[in-house]
């Protein structure tokens, strides 16, 4: 047995999965609720992940979503935890050639392929059997239906947007260079990265079969809801024009081909989020951070709430969990017309527990939820 691996019996997995099973009806009731209008908030609230870090193995990842899986059972939360095929950022880049590199204790990561923008010209679209990572994260969505079957959720392989998977298989300078000066020549690039995500994106899907959740990575998920979760962080760095040119109907092609499209984004993007509504209609939900303790350069809540009012569009805001800084924070989104889905920061149970019931009280009064 891998000595990195914290193996938990079968019989630990069957109480994990009856607990899992027994609280199933009671979070089906909210979301429900928040998809009929009635209650158009949910709370959002995981223990730290135990997924995202150095997996190598079906095995490893395994043991690692069914440890988080049972830590957030116990944190009270609207949402039911799913299992995520998680091996990096880099899988698509795989796909084109990149290689994989591991350092113990930290997520993998990848190299450039090429180097410059010719190199990609004409480039032909990659066979994505030919990928290890993409194997292993097929084989890896076998192992866990081989353990749990349907009993628990799962969700697509984190998978990053046509911009961002550009950055990581060409060196990044080119990449936003390019969408300048050759800029039919980077759109084909992207393009042909968009055509392996949905197809392999496709292929998963099929073999999770019953058990996929969606949207997906970062996402509150439900097999009620819609689209997958595209990472598409290049939202932050590139210029509204590039955006509106190149990432956000790109983003609009997956939405399209899977049934819609979750844009997580990490940094602060709220330059870029009026465009969504108008340049992705096919847009399900979006993920951002608006303070700093999720990230350095967060996005203000006014702005947020400002883009995406009126919208159908579930707004995920990740912030402190420091109770009366995120209520006062919480209050600056509240809006009639804005869904809701609010993820506070993890400090532990008796704050989750608290962060719970005052956000629940807030909201719950604010809209007037039944």
């Amino acid at each position: 047995m891998n000595s990195r691996i914290n193996v938990i019996s079968n019989q630990e997995i069957k109480k994990i999965v009856d607990r899992y099973q027994n609280l199933r009806s009671q979070k089906q009731v909210l979301v429900k609720r928040f998809i009929e209008g009635k209650r158009p908030y949910l709370i959002f609230q995981t223990p730290p992940n135990t997924v995202v870090a150095d997996m190598r193995s079906s095995e490893e990842s395994f043991y690692a979503n069914i440890e988080n899986v049972a830590l957030s059972l116990d944190v009270p939360s609207d949402h039911l935890p799913v299992m995520e095929p998680w091996f990096g950022t880099g899988v698509y880049a795989n796909i084109y050639g990149c290689q994989y590199f591991w350092r113990e204790g930290e997520s993998p990561a990848v190299r450039y392929m090429y180097q410059t923008l010719e190199e990609v010209k004409n480039i032909s679209k990659p066979r994505w059997e030919k990928s290890e990572i993409a194997q292993l994260v097929l084989d890896t969505i076998r192992y866990f239906k081989s353990k749990t079957g349907d009993a628990i959720p799962i969700v697509w392989t984190d998978t990053q947007s046509a911009s961002d998977t550009a950055t990581l298989v060409l060196n990044a300078t080119e990449v936003f260079a390019g969408c300048l000066i050759e800029p039919e020549l980077i759109m084909n690039f992207m393009k042909g990265i968009n055509e392996v995500v949905i197809e392999f994106s496709r292929v998963q899907a099929e073999l999770i079969g019953n058990a996929l959740v969606k949207p997906g990575h970062i996402m509150f998920s439900h097999a009620n809801f819609n689209g997958m979760s595209i990472s598409d962080d290049n939202l932050a760095v590139a210029s509204p024009a590039v955006n509106m040119k190149f990432n956000l109907p790109l983003d609009e092609e997956i939405g399209r081909a899977l049934g819609g499209v979750a844009i997580h984004s990490c940094g602060q993007w709220a330059h870029t989020m009026p465009l969504v509504k108008k340049i992705v209609p096919a847009c399900v939900a979006i993920d951002c951070a608006i303070d700093k303790t999720c990230d350095p350069n967060p996005n203000e809540p006014e702005k947020v709430r400002d883009a995406f009012a009126g919208s159908d569009i579930n707004v995920h805001v990740r912030l402190t969990g420091e109770t009366d800084v995120m209520l006062e924070t919480v209050k600056k989104l509240l809006h009639p017309k804005l869904k809701l889905v609010v993820r506070p920061n993890y400090v532990d149970i008796p704050t989750a527990e608290r962060n719970y019931d005052v956000l629940n009280s807030l909201l719950s009064e604010y809209y007037g939820a039944k």
